[in-house]
């Protein structure tokens, strides 16, 4: 079944609000038209290996920017309980994205999909690492609280073993250190940067996992590049660019097909890399009335064409 994912493309008006990443702290002038075409590149390059898009518009208030709505990573995650589909939508730490929370609500609402809102500060699938048979990484101590951990626990599915996981800055998310990525052959290797957890090594992570997935040191310099940020579709690895030879090596000698992506409004200016701007909906097939990117991309190409290339 092909990869499905969320993304949500940025407004005329995009901008750098909260700088509560070390890359965005700068808040550096954007460039919304250019933003825009960028994140056109990211859904070609997905649609290209394979994946699928369903794409949730931005909110048309003009109060309601939501200039973090585009990574919606943190928007929440779909859970599936026998016959039985949620959207949990997340509760975020930052002032400026908790309003997102309405939208993603309406949009979900609007497709039929039930809803609940997480009761306490949790990023979304940022913050939660589905791996084979059935073990997930929750992850929390930067943005998500320890007390969400539960909340996404009695979720899961049936059976489900989980391992919980600190963070330290500059480590905003598990999907900043830690990255499961699934080669054409069905063989996984989790890439991890055991600097960023503060209880956990990365023998505990083989571990638990039980030596069906190779753990990959990945090293500070490609943890603060993005590396685990990278995202996988259908064994083609979109990737950030400046990362090393060495790890690009690894993966090729995997069995990956690598690409690599250079956004810099989106990546160099906001932070982060591929898979902070997608929300992987992991069962989810989309129907023909569904707003898909596929059926939207000429509209969207045309939308890019009015966007300003600067903000006063």
């Amino acid at each position: 079944m092909p990869a499905t994912f969320l993304m949500s493309y940025p407004r005329a008006d995009w901008q750098i609000r909260g700088g509560e990443n070390f890359r965005s702290k700068a808040k550096a002038a954007t460039n919304p038209r250019a933003a825009m075409k960028e994140w056109l590149q990211l859904c070609d390059a997905i649609t290209h290996a394979g994946g699928r898009i369903l794409v949730m518009p931005p909110a048309t208030d003009a109060e309601a920017r939501h200039t973090g709505m585009i990574y919606t990573a943190n928007s929440g995650a779909l859970f599936k309980n026998g016959d039985q589909w949620t959207f949990l939508v997340a509760k975020m730490a930052v002032a400026h994205r908790q309003t997102e929370k309405a939208r993603i609500s309406a949009f979900w609402k609007e497709a039929g999909m039930p809803t609940a809102d997480a009761a306490h500060i949790w990023e979304g699938q940022a913050d939660l690492t589905t791996l084979p048979a059935s073990r997930y990484l929750l992850t929390w101590g930067v943005r998500s609280v320890k007390e969400s951990l539960e909340e996404a626990r009695k979720r899961l599915p049936m059976g489900a073993r989980t391992l919980d996981i600190q963070l330290r800055d500059p480590f905003f998310h598990g999907d900043t250190c830690l990255d499961p990525l699934t080669n054409r052959a069905g063989d996984t290797v989790l890439l991890a940067h055991e600097g960023a957890m503060v209880d956990r090594s990365l023998p505990e992570l083989r571990s638990f996992l039980g030596g069906r997935i190779d753990v990959l040191a990945v090293d500070e310099g490609d943890a603060l590049a993005y590396a685990c940020n990278a995202l996988c579709v259908n064994g083609t690895v979109l990737l950030p660019s400046g990362l090393s030879t060495a790890l690009r090596g690894h993966l090729l000698k995997r069995g990956f097909t690598l690409e690599e992506l250079e956004l810099p409004e989106l990546f160099g200016k906001g932070g982060g890399g591929p898979r902070c701007l997608v929300n992987e909906l992991r069962g989810f097939v989309l129907n023909d009335d569904a707003p898909g990117y596929a059926h939207l991309r000429d509209k969207l190409h045309a939308l890019a064409e009015t966007y300003p290339e600067s903000l006063p």
